[in-house]
């Protein structure tokens, strides 16, 4: 009866020490992202789906300057400028266009790197020799439950993380190269049909 009487103390001071400690991890890794100009990051993406037997690898690279970002995958470009958004899909030579805003429940890449500033609780998982654990919990129903944050312990980068929905698919995506501080033009983020003959532009503004 003790035990459990100690327990029922214990447990609380636990749980504050693992949110106080993710979140002075993340204040340090929020920091450091915020002084950063711009963000190219080089990725590998895992999608798997045991239940629909779906284990998917693709590789992509993200651009970020301010709102604006460009997402370049082997199948798709998505481009925006922080009013407007482009989806080229490649195959297709097909590009829609619509007015930049995210839906609730869905995460823009232009916010991949900070998602953890709001609407999210943490806690501290636990460390090895090159990285802090953290995941996250979103504090009002979406499409993910949680995200597993993997952050550079000497760079205060984040050097992969897992995203799991409520269905219980994986999106893992590991960083393999993170360049920042450099200067993209403001054209860089906007799709140029002048470039693709042939596209097909689907305007849904």
């Amino acid at each position: 009866m003790k035990q459990l009487v100690l327990l029922l103390f214990v447990f609380p001071l636990l749980t504050f020490s693992q949110e106080q400690k993710a979140k002075n991890i993340l204040d340090k890794l929020s920091d450091k992202t915020s002084s950063y100009s711009s963000i190219e990051a080089h990725f590998t993406n895992h999608f798997n789906n045991s239940i629909a037997e779906i284990n998917e690898t693709q590789n992509g690279v993200l651009y970020l300057q301010g709102d604006a970002f460009k997402l370049d995958l082997e199948n798709q470009l998505i481009l925006s400028d922080g009013e407007t958004n482009w989806i080229y899909l490649k195959d297709e030579e097909e590009v829609n266009v619509s007015d930049d805003g995210t839906d609730e429940g869905e995460l823009s890449p232009s916010k991949i790197f900070t998602l953890y500033e709001e609407g999210y609780k943490y806690s501290y998982i636990g460390e090895d020799s090159q990285n802090y654990e953290i995941h996250l919990y979103p504090i009002e129903s979406g499409a993910f439950k949680r995200v597993e944050l993997f952050i550079d312990k000497s760079k205060m980068q984040i050097s992969s993380f897992v995203m799991v929905d409520k269905q219980g698919s994986l999106f893992s995506y590991m960083i393999n190269k993170f360049i920042t501080n450099q200067k993209f033009s403001d054209s860089y983020f906007v799709f140029d049909t002048s470039k693709y003959a042939d596209v097909d532009v689907i305007d849904l503004r």
